[in-house]
């Protein structure tokens, strides 16, 4: 799979098409996602993982599409205050995921060119970041711009937030 950025002025369409799709609009509504777009193409959404004792279960995504639809676009756990992720300061704010479909490392050493968006790995084939880590998914698994939205890359992580696979923060 060739991976590059879109022209920002489709990238942005598609966006705008995601928004303003009535079924995805629902998702979000039924889910409780909190969806704030920062600029053209970046996105946060504001997320709830299943509730544990004693563990604040809001998180933000950072959505970066420069590469949609094409691809999936890249997904971050941030700073809910910042909306940036540091690594030494912020590592609280990311979902401790271990879903065979949507597993998080923190701090991951990408194998090509440094990633733009890293050190940060949501690792799934419906985020950015996996093409990018020397994975190599199946046909299934696969990335289709005729399938998959923002939503399906928002909706793998819900998931496994809300899926016994969610064990909490990193500390």
């Amino acid at each position: 799979m060739d991976v590059s950025p879109v022209n920002p002025a489709l990238a942005e369409a598609a966006v705008d098409d995601f928004l303003d799709d009535p079924a995805w609009k629902s998702k979000a509504e039924k889910d409780g996602w909190g969806l704030e777009r920062l600029d053209g193409l970046t996105l946060v959404a504001r997320l709830e993982a299943r509730p544990l004792p004693g563990v604040p279960a809001s998180f933000a995504l950072k959505l970066a599409c420069d590469y949609y639809p094409t691809h999936p676009p890249d997904v971050r756990f941030v700073n809910p205050e910042t909306l940036e992720y540091d690594p030494r300061a912020d590592l609280r704010h990311v979902a401790n995921l271990q879903a065979n479909y949507c597993y998080v490392h923190p701090n991951f050493t990408y194998w090509q060119k440094p990633y733009k968006y890293g050190p940060q790995l949501v690792c799934s084939s419906m985020t950015l970041a996996y093409y990018f880590s020397g994975h190599a998914p199946t046909r299934d698994q696969l990335w289709d711009p005729d399938r998959h939205t923002i939503g399906t890359s928002i909706h793998t992580v819900h998931r496994a937030l809300r899926s016994p696979h969610y064990h909490g923060r990193h500390a």
